[in-house]
């Protein structure tokens, strides 16, 4: 009979001061606004009744602020994983993204076309997976059974490429909605051990009141 042998509770961060203008951030450290600091608490409040075993995040401030609000509630040890950081937006970042996507319209096109090709000056998506899979193998090996991350649009679609094998591409276009929830399955049956999608950007708790 099938075994679930590890619960992974995958969060991206709450809303900031540039989600709310649609400037793009990446690698810049902004924290939360009030907006997403409010989206965390009622995050936390949904996973108040979880048995969550380890905390793990990027060390950029929006997730790590994402997740110590949550963790308020269960009181464990917040682990950093370098690997779990946003996509590098190299010259893009700090920049409108209807600017980006109307100035350099060509580029911008074989970016989100092509997971291979790098931002100018930054990173492509495909080299987030890659180091996306060596933080999960970090974040895995805790023996822990149930597990939360706290990261970004693009480092949370990585960590579900490499779960469930697919390729940059076709994770690429799963839906990461701020201070949403998802949460993957890593089952075992014998030798034969996959994972599964549990739910994928679940965000019914924003319409709950503070």
């Amino acid at each position: 009979m099938d075994a679930v042998k590890k619960r992974i509770l995958l969060v991206r961060h709450g809303t900031t001061a540039f989600n709310e203008s649609d400037r793009l951030q990446g690698r810049i450290d902004n924290p939360l606004s009030d907006r997403g600091r409010q989206e965390a608490e009622k995050l936390a409040a949904r996973l108040k009744p979880e048995s969550i075993d380890a905390f793990f995040s990027s060390p950029l401030r929006r997730a790590r602020e994402t997740a110590t609000i949550i963790n308020r509630f269960h009181g464990k040890s917040l682990t950093l994983i370098p690997e779990f950081s946003e996509i590098d937006l190299g010259d893009w970042e700090g920049l409108d993204y209807g600017l980006v996507r109307e100035r350099f319209a060509d580029v911008h096109q074989r970016f989100i076309s092509d997971p291979d090709f790098p931002v100018p000056g930054g990173e492509s998506f495909s080299a987030v997976c890659a180091r996306a899979r060596a933080g999960l193998d970090t974040a895995l090996g805790n023996g822990q059974r149930t597990i939360l991350i706290a990261g970004h649009a693009s480092v949370n679609r990585a960590i579900l490429a490499g779960l469930l094998g697919i390729s940059p591409a076709q994770a690429r276009v799963f839906r990461t909605g701020n201070a949403a929830l998802s949460r993957l399955l890593l089952m075992e049956d014998g030798a034969r051990r996959w994972a599964v999608v549990d739910f994928w950007n679940s965000t019914s708790h924003l319409e709950c009141s503070p």
